[in-house]
């Protein structure tokens, strides 16, 4: 720490904007700068996450980590410590987390190194066992996280779990009547047909499409987020008694919500979703795979739906039941507005995040004497 106590992080990641990762990595920087860490925010040139982070008030650090480039990636942010030093690093993704356990290996960098998994691991199973022995500690989003990578070989000791918290800046936002309308047109909607919608990239979509040839509540199916790629993969038709409107991603996708009776989210292998908790916190009732992440926010029958992940009937049967029991919907919505503001507030991730550089840095000043 400098000579007055304040403790200096270096938080860094690769991506440049759009994902919940991305939005997480920037709002926990911005929330420990707030409780008084001196954050040095590593982020690529020129992108929206790194104008989002100067807006903030964060000190940033424009590096292009490029891909399959470690040695250097870790030579340029071995040259921005040097001139910066910091007490603690936090790797945020990939490319940076790659170049710091190679400084780690080499001897160069000298302070702890803390990695946070965002996602489930999908380096080799040598690297993220190299990665649990190198790193000081590795926080886990979920515990779903937390226990692939012990089942990878890192040890328990050092992983630590902290969810990911709710952005309550990008859902408790004003939503003007004219850009509700502006959705209204561009989804084609009509009240004779019921509208529910995944927003999200590409996860398991083409199971909820699947699902409409046994929903017989007329409904519009909204999906919003995918690319061309991903939505040539879906089913090419639905009943006549459905639509179906698939829209790219678009980071002003708030007003759509106010249509949306119905949120789903089909994916198998989520760390812990932010559009999950956003849509919850915005009270839409939910239906969501039964796996990983997902299960770690939902409380099935309490605050949301849990299906079987690839399994249409289950996902109709879903569907079905909160469009045709209006108590049950706004129970389940209720709860779901609580639990995501509650038990998932972005205070509780920055509090558990500070808890763990205190740790770290103190186990490994008393381990350097």
């Amino acid at each position: 720490m400098d000579p007055a106590g304040v403790l200096r992080v270096l938080i860094s990641q690769h991506q440049g904007g759009g994902s919940g990762a991305v939005n997480s990595t920037l709002h926990l920087a911005l929330g420990l700068a707030r409780h008084g860490v001196e954050v040095r925010f590593v982020c690529p040139p020129g992108s929206p996450v790194e104008a989002a982070a100067r807006d903030g008030g964060l000190e940033v650090h424009p590096i292009p980590l490029a891909r399959q480039h470690r040695f250097a990636n870790a030579r340029a942010l071995a040259e921005l410590l040097s001139r910066h030093p910091v007490d603690l690093v936090n790797a945020q993704s990939s490319r940076d987390r790659q170049a710091l356990l190679w400084l780690r290996l080499r001897g160069r960098l000298r302070v702890p190194l803390v990695l946070t998994r965002r996602s489930f691991p999908r380096s080799s199973r040598l690297e993220t066992w190299l990665a649990g022995r190198l790193a000081s500690r590795i926080i886990a989003v979920s515990e779903p996280v937390a226990e692939a990578l012990a089942a990878r070989g890192v040890p328990r000791a050092r992983l630590a779990v902290v969810h990911n918290g709710l952005i309550t800046d990008r859902v408790d936002v004003p939503v003007a009547a004219a850009a509700v309308e502006v959705w209204r047109a561009r989804i084609g909607w009509e009240p004779a047909r019921r509208t529910i919608g995944v927003v999200a990239r590409s996860k398991d979509q083409a199971v909820v499409v699947r699902a409409l040839e046994q929903v017989e509540t007329p409904v519009r199916l909204v999906l919003a987020g995918l690319d061309a790629t991903a939505a040539r993969r879906l089913p090419r038709t639905v009943p006549p008694r459905h639509a179906l409107v698939v829209l790219p991603f678009d980071p002003a996708v708030r007003p759509l919500y106010e249509l949306l009776e119905v949120v789903l989210h089909p994916s198998r292998w989520e760390a812990l979703p932010q559009a999950l908790l956003e849509a919850m916190a915005l009270g839409k009732p939910v239906v969501a795979s039964a796996a990983t992440g997902n299960a770690v926010v939902i409380r099935d029958g309490r605050d949301g739906l849990l299906v079987a992940p690839d399994d249409p009937a289950s996902w109709a049967r879903a569907l079905e039941r909160l469009l045709r029991d209006p108590g049950l919907a706004g129970r389940l919505s209720r709860a779901a507005e609580r639990r995501a503001r509650e038990d998932f507030a972005l205070a509780r991730t920055i509090a558990g995040t500070l808890q763990v550089y205190h740790e770290t840095v103190a186990a490994w000043r008393a381990a350097s004497r």
